[in-house]
């Protein structure tokens, strides 16, 4: 039984890779913050659509699009305790429904994020992502680590991955940072975080086979901003839930 692949915030676990390329399709329900320490919530109903090939190529809509490197580089025995390699993945931004008045608008980008994960013991994967390219000037650099175990449910596997992120002072003033002129157009105090933690954060993901070809996967996802980006005028949530829950068909 091997755990299922998540994407908690931006940590990756895949499962190893398949024997031949596998595709699959669905559909999706997603629910995140609106942006960056935001009480408002954006909610879709989205196409799922997942392409995984044996030399660790990756087109998901849950994983972004990348290659894990090690099948190319290693036997098949490390191929399934270590996953290593790059993809880009999104990061969404503040749209304007729920910028304040006289603070800018930030964009969503595509970051590319280095990972590398290994399987420490048969119940613990640790994992490690650092991704570059968010923020307004796209040189906002985040850093997370983690560590993911699974809990049996009958014959399926809940896993509870808990993660904590850092981030570069580009990323924070991006996210939670007010400028002096942004301050004197919207009234609100000039914020300007600098490099630390950024959130804690607390994940339950799970897959349920119904067939050979069909299954439902979910993930649910409890982070607790802390520091500067906690304390930010622009927050007013410091608990930044998100799900998702999607049905498959492996063709």
């Amino acid at each position: 039984m091997s755990l299922p692949a998540v994407a908690a915030g931006s940590l990756v676990l895949m499962d190893a890779p398949p024997a031949q390329t596998s595709w699959s399709g669905g559909v999706s329900t997603r629910s995140w913050p609106s942006a960056p320490g935001s009480r408002a919530r954006s909610n879709d109903l989205l196409p799922a659509v997942e392409v995984l090939t044996p030399e660790g190529g990756f087109v998901s809509t849950d994983l972004g699009i990348g290659w894990n490197l090690v099948p190319l580089l290693a036997d098949a025995d490390t191929a399934r305790t270590w996953q290593a390699g790059a993809r880009l993945w999104p990061q969404f931004g503040r749209p304007s429904r729920v910028t304040p008045k006289g603070i800018d608008r930030l964009g969503s980008r595509v970051t590319t994020e280095a990972f590398a994960n290994v399987q420490a013991a048969s119940w613990l994967m640790l994992q490690s992502g650092f991704s570059w390219g968010s923020g307004r000037r796209h040189d906002g650099q985040v850093l997370e680590l983690g560590l993911t175990s699974g809990i049996p449910i009958g014959d399926d596997l809940i896993a509870v991955t808990l993660g904590a992120t850092a981030a570069n002072g580009a990323h924070l003033r991006s996210s939670y940072g007010i400028g002096p002129g942004e301050s004197r157009a919207s009234g609100l105090p000039a914020w300007r975080p600098r490099a630390g933690m950024m959130d804690w954060s607390i994940a339950l993901s799970g897959e349920h086979k119904f067939s050979e070809h069909c299954s439902v996967s979910g993930q649910w996802l409890d982070a607790r901003l802390v520091g500067e980006a906690s304390r930010s005028p622009l927050t007013t949530s410091r608990t930044q839930q998100t799900f998702s829950a999607s049905l498959w068909y492996r063709f």
